[in-house]
């Protein structure tokens, strides 16, 4: 069976459905996690406080993002959705903003507590969330690979914690502020998916951002953070959040997620902590500890094993938390 969705349900089992639409959707998904793999780095040169570093993010994209829905709106054959639903997914796309603001906020405000490497992994917590969430709130019914990703997550999560204590440049209360980041990106992945099923991602985006730059600009004045960058590097920071990260990066994930399911587009998100590490040494001379090594490896093993995108489809019965989402 083929499918503009990776996934068909059908008599309780799952197949995974390929066409050349969901290839180029995967496709646009790497590209989007590389973009921002690189976000920590320059909310750091960006020399403005959290809410002030992801205002500015927001509001720079604007302008593309306003372009980019403009054109598709006049590439799209006449509305087929009725108003009930378009107006769900508009609402939709507000709860995702306000759950970006969180997002956002916390992350920023992680990448100036803690390692970059501790900030972009701990972030990286959000796919499990989003199956503990269905777990709890809708009453998906968890595997064993859930069960074993959770117990890898702790334990991983616990020694990255550990180890902070005794790094330069790390702060316990840094990465508890990824792990709320973390909490509302999956909020965020969520709102995301529902909204996408009735409007179109330049749409989605745009109502996002504008909400998102509302609420950071709102709790940067709150937060008395210094709103300007003082300088040319601050502002080359801010305008390549806005470009490369947000209107490039996020605007790429929010159109793929149109075609992918939530559940095994994450599995990409665990590119992001590898690269931003790797890049963590040279850049800022964070040179990860063994202790942090283990806890890296121990917290993407429990990502990839409480992920049932990564079971073959085949194997999988009974509802599909993906689907869900």
């Amino acid at each position: 069976m083929t499918s503009s969705s990776p996934v068909v349900s059908g008599g309780g089992r799952f197949v995974v459905a390929t066409s050349a639409g969901t290839g180029m959707a995967w496709l646009m998904m790497i590209a989007a996690v590389v973009c921002l793999a690189f976000v920590p780095f320059l909310v750091r040169a960006a020399d403005v406080g959290p809410g002030a570093a992801g205002f500015w993010r927001m509001v720079l994209a604007l302008p593309l993002l306003a372009v980019w829905s403009a054109m598709a709106d006049r590439r799209r054959p006449a509305a087929t959705t009725s108003p009930g639903t378009c107006r769900r997914g508009s609402l939709a796309a507000v709860a995702a903003g306000l759950a970006f603001t969180g997002d956002l906020f916390f992350f920023h405000k992680a990448i100036g507590t803690t390692t970059v490497a501790n900030a972009a992994l701990l972030c990286q917590l959000a796919p499990v969330m989003v199956v503990a969430a269905l777990w709890i709130f809708a009453g998906e019914r968890p595997g064993r690979g859930l069960i074993a990703g959770l117990a890898l997550a702790l334990a991983g999560a616990w020694l990255l914690v550990r180890d902070t204590g005794d790094r330069a440049g790390a702060d316990i209360m840094g990465d508890l502020s990824a792990v709320a980041a973390a909490a509302c990106y999956a909020a965020y992945l969520i709102a995301i998916k529902t909204a996408r099923r009735s409007i179109a991602a330049g749409t989605t985006m745009l109502i996002t951002t504008v909400v998102s730059a509302l609420g950071l600009g709102l709790l940067a004045v709150a937060s008395g953070e210094v709103l300007m960058p003082s300088g040319l590097t601050g502002w080359a920071a801010v305008a390549g959040l806005g470009i490369l990260a947000h209107a490039g990066g996020q605007g790429l994930a929010t159109a793929a997620l149109g075609r992918l399911p939530v559940g095994a587009a994450s599995l990409l998100l665990l590119i992001q902590p590898v690269i931003t590490a790797a890049f963590g040494w040279p850049i800022e001379g964070e040179v990860p500890s063994l202790l942090q090594v283990a806890g890296a490896l121990l917290l993407l093993a429990a990502l990839a094993t409480a992920n049932p995108a990564l079971r073959p489809a085949w194997r999988r019965t009974g509802p599909d938390p993906a689907a869900a989402r």
